[in-house]
């Protein structure tokens, strides 16, 4: 006895791909007729008919109730056709309300087109009701049964509109109507849109910080991806989706199950001669050795990315080879191995055209220019990257931050641990939004290194604040706070991950701009204790008007932590370097060092 519905979507839901095939089958034909009842085109009612399928599949965990998939999957057709026509400009129609033309140059040949035009008239003679009915009669033999309950209306019901349908339509008719439906079934793409669509819904939930659900998605595709036919295609589908899942898995799980995954996506990109995927795994997979403290094997990982980007002919990919190899020289505190490397790969990177990593390569030349050879053994803190930013209608955005960084776990005051200034506020994406009203503000999902995303909330508090910090006394500041919290969702991360949170993200923030100058001083009050004062020390800001965060060429900010141990000495600067569009590169770099490093000449 074949299963039912409830059954099929309970195993798809446990993994079983030949359960929703199961499914497919079932009731492929009856979206197809749906599809065609509201859209009355053939082509445009397969690829709607794929598409709800392949949205009912990454879809299925929302399902309450999975003994009634049918009716679930008929809603979905319905809603994708709607959307059809309306971005088409149209509203839904039935068979009788009109008979589109078929399409200039379209392949049918003769015989076909006037057979799907005799076909369309004869269907638009019956009601609203009957033609979807008949489609679903003459396509594949459903039964009055099986019609009734993917309708949700009596069976009695369906027999009535079938039995009136065929007193109006000519016997002739009836073999046509049949033959022609019978076109619009889905073809054997089927498996390779559930594994695009998997994989645009795991970088969809990847970029909403929902790592499980990306996961999940991921795997899905994954799964699909074994009912496509053997060849190129499916390997570079393969490469993609373990390359994605690598990349969320860097978090959570961890860092040892993403170079699993990097190094067969790597291998599949050798299969199938994708050499620029080799060159860009390879980086990836040295990226992973050095964060998991293989500095050695990083390097090896490297050197074989830059040959072979430098075969290629790729300035930008050889560039970052170099640069990620000074990263390893730098934390082996080498500085004169590491210089050149970032020497060459500045140039190269203004070759390729690649503003924001020429931002970092200068940003790291700073570093070591200003805390010198001698000094920088001492460190117990230093970063250096480029803070890109987006500025629209005076709404600022946190955009990325590219760079390397490093924090003596041993040795560090924890209030080290929170720097990027403007990072430490963007939590929720928007960084900062002056037309907001004290009282206002916005929210959104933040990253997290669990499975589930974080909830960052913002409120304008104030904007008569008066504030001094070694920089000068600021009147008129705009006061905003940030408060971070666990989502409250269930989250089956490693209890690590969780902790990780609240080390790094849970708290509450707040920060004090000054119009004309930027921010002033913020204030961090981390979920695990740890509390931090980081305040402007000087700046340079040419013409900043009235804005909360002037953002012009050259303009430059220092910073630097308050209630650090007695002799420490520490920085925060940044430098708008370029400008791109609504986006803007700031150079930055961090450092802090105790009272011993103080005494220290640089080299």
């Amino acid at each position: 006895m074949p299963a039912d519905d409830g059954e099929l979507v309970r195993r798809t839901l446990e993994g079983d791909w030949e359960a929703f095939s199961a499914l497919v089958d079932r009731y492929r034909d009856a979206v197809c007729g749906v599809a065609y009842h509201h859209l009355g085109d053939f082509e445009e009612a397969q690829d709607a008919a794929q598409e709800a399928l392949v949205r009912a599949y990454v879809r299925l965990r929302q399902l309450r109730e999975p003994g009634k998939f049918g009716p679930w999957l008929r809603r979905i057709t319905s809603t994708i056709c709607a959307d059809l026509l309306r971005r088409r400009g149209d509203r839904m129609l039935s068979l009788e309300e009109g008979t589109p033309a078929p399409a200039a140059g379209a392949p049918d040949d003769a015989e076909r087109v006037a057979a799907r035009l005799v076909v369309r008239e004869a269907l638009a003679r019956l009601s609203q009701q009957s033609q979807l009915t008949v489609a679903l009669y003459y396509i594949d033999g459903y039964t009055a049964a099986e019609i009734a309950d993917f309708l949700a209306v009596p069976v009695n019901t369906v027999r009535t509109r079938i039995h009136r349908a065929k007193a109006k339509l000519r016997e002739e008719l009836i073999a046509m109507v049949s033959d022609v439906l019978h076109e619009g079934r889905p073809d054997a793409e089927f498996a390779k849109r559930v594994v695009e669509e998997a994989m645009g819904r795991g970088d969809e939930a990847r970029n909403a910080h929902a790592t499980g659900e990306a996961l999940r998605h991921f795997d899905e595709g994954l799964a699909a991806l074994e009912k496509m036919p053997a060849g190129p295609e499916r390997q570079k589908l393969r490469m993609d989706l373990l390359w994605r899942k690598g990349g969320v898995s860097e978090f959570s799980p961890g860092r040892a199950e993403a170079a699993a995954l990097y190094e067969q996506a790597l291998a599949v990109a050798e299969e199938i001669g994708a050499r620029e995927q080799q060159a860009a795994l390879m980086v990836t997979v040295g990226t992973n050795r050095a964060n998991m403290g293989e500095s050695e094997k990083a390097r090896e990982w490297y050197e074989r990315a830059r040959g072979l980007y430098h075969e290629i002919g790729d300035a930008n990919g050889e560039a970052s080879c170099l640069f990620w190899l000074a990263s390893q020289h730098l934390f082996g505190e080498r500085l004169g191995e590491a210089k050149p490397y970032v020497e060459e790969a500045v140039e190269l990177f203004k070759r390729g055209n690649s503003p924001m990593w020429v931002a970092v390569c200068y940003a790291t030349l700073g570093l070591m220019r200003e805390v010198g050879e001698q000094r920088f053994s001492d460190l117990a803190m230093w970063g250096a990257g480029c803070v890109g930013l987006e500025e629209r209608d005076g709404v600022v955005s946190f955009a990325f931050e590219p760079g390397i960084g490093y924090t003596d776990g041993e040795s560090a005051p924890s209030e080290l641990s929170t720097t990027v200034v403007f990072w430490q506020m963007s939590h929720a994406g928007k960084l900062l939004d002056p037309s907001v009203p004290v009282g206002g503000g916005w929210s959104g999902d933040a990253f997290s290194y669990s499975y589930q995303p974080l909830k960052a909330r913002v409120t304008v508090k104030s904007t008569s604040e008066r504030i001094t910090v070694p920089a000068g006394t600021f009147e008129g500041c705009l006061l905003v706070e940030q408060v971070t919290e666990e989502s409250g969702l269930r989250d089956d991360a490693p209890e690590q991950k969780r902790k990780l949170n609240l080390e790094v993200f849970c708290g509450t923030r707040r920060a004090w701009y000054a119009r004309g100058v930027g921010l002033v001083k913020l204030d961090v009050r981390r979920a695990d204790g740890v509390e931090a004062v980081i305040q402007l020390r000087e700046f340079s800001v040419a013409d900043g008007g009235d804005a909360y965060l002037p953002l012009a060429l050259g303009n430059e900010w220092a910073y630097e932590w308050a209630g650090l141990p007695e002799g420490y000495v520490s920085k925060d600067a940044y430098r708008v370097a370029t400008r791109e569009g609504a986006a803007w590169c700031l150079e930055h770099y961090a450092f802090a060092y105790g009272a011993g490093a103080a005494d220290r000449p640089q080299s």
